[in-house]
């Protein structure tokens, strides 16, 4: 029999980074265990559902209650039911995944936990402060591996005092998705209309607070003013898209600025950018700026960003108290020119390799089901 794995906090599928991670990292792993996924809410996309299945591993939903107690209990009943072996908790804080972690060494799961961001809405003031300090604490007694993004999202879940027993699993990609092609990068801007001539900035992401979409607006507003030959293509969707539409309307009526959207398959839209952008508040580590070089796009980001998000030569890290105009005024200057043709062996060099993250997750499954 499968050794049977629940992934939580990943339920967000093909829209959010730490869910893309889970899928990928987890799927070449089905034909040895059973990987389940948890979902909270309102199931939004079945294509992803059936490929789960597919695989051998099913989705466990959980309605959308506004009690979190009610919540808390259905997933209880879950992990009860399902005597999962392994729990593998997707978690931005310690607080997030305080009760789930509570839950699953309940039912006598092994437990998993796996850091993504560098900061989060939690956490806040004195008693958020308090309240973060207790469940760090708390999650860390109850992991039997903790794994991380990086070592600042390490730093944030855990806590300085523990980082030795931290394993740093890199967020990897499937390379060959996003190697530039020139036949693709022309199909897509012709369906975009965005002319041969022109530069096309680009972001994916969700329009949520920690991406920054405010800055990106002001900092698109900012290059437009200066060059009629910017074009801005973003993939997202969020709690903020109503805002930033009406933001952007004329940028939008123009078709200049391209709010398409989440797209299942966000990975052709790198070969239509020049410039790739991420200015945010905080990361873990930020998927998309592996898969943005895999392509050799020049990448202009925040210095949130971690270091180790860095492959490629033209990988800029820049401060956001620098404001819009220096940014702009960086983007203005800078060579737009892709890197040649060796990202693919970079990225492997540097350990980004869907298959090797997913080789170091089955070694770490193989002995927790000892």
């Amino acid at each position: 029999m499968k050794t049977k794995i629940l992934q939580m906090g990943a339920d967000n599928f093909g829209a959010g980074g730490r869910s893309v991670i889970a899928y990928n990292m987890t799927r070449p792993l089905t034909a040895d265990f059973q990987v389940d996924f948890l979902a909270i809410g309102e199931l939004k996309n079945p294509s992803f559902h059936r490929i789960i299945e597919e695989n051998g591993g099913r989705v466990q939903h959980v309605k959308e209650i506004s009690s979190k107690i009610k919540r808390l209990r259905s997933i209880y009943a879950i992990l009860k039911k399902e005597k999962y072996n392994i729990v593998h908790i997707n978690a931005d804080d310690a607080i997030e995944a305080l009760f789930t972690s509570i839950l699953s060494k309940l039912t006598g799961a092994k437990i998993v936990l796996h850091a993504h961001t560098t900061s989060s809405c939690r956490g806040n003031g004195f008693v958020g402060r308090v309240k973060l300090l207790l469940a760090r604490n708390i999650v860390n007694f109850l992991a039997d591996c903790k794994l991380a993004c990086s070592i600042e999202a390490a730093k944030y879940l855990y806590g300085d005092a523990t980082l030795s027993d931290i394993l740093i699993l890199k967020n990897g990609i499937i390379i060959d998705n996003f190697l530039y092609n020139a036949e693709i990068r022309k199909n897509v801007r012709g369906k975009l209309d965005i002319p041969t001539e022109a530069i096309a900035l680009g972001t994916i992401g969700r329009l949520s607070h920690e991406k920054n979409p405010e800055f990106i607006v002001n900092l698109v507003q900012t290059l437009f003013s200066k060059a009629p030959n910017f074009y801005f293509i973003w993939i997202g969707d969020g709690e903020k898209r109503a805002n930033i539409e009406t933001m952007l309307d004329n940028e939008i009526k123009s078709g200049r600025v391209l709010l398409l959207g989440k797209q299942e398959q966000p990975a052709q839209y790198y070969q239509a950018m020049d410039v790739f952008l991420l200015p945010s508040l905080y990361e873990g580590f930020g998927i998309v700026n592996i898969e943005a070089q895999a392509s050799g796009l020049p990448c202009v980001v925040s210095s949130a960003v971690p270091e180790s998000a860095a492959v490629n030569s033209n990988f800029y890290r820049l401060l956001l108290s620098d404001g819009v105009e220096k940014w702009s005024d960086f983007i203005t200057s800078m060579s737009y020119e892709r890197l040649p043709d060796d990202a693919e062996e970079k990225i492997k060099e540097a350990g980004f390799d869907i298959e090797d993250s997913s080789q170091k997750l089955r070694k770490i499954y193989q002995e927790l089901a000892k």
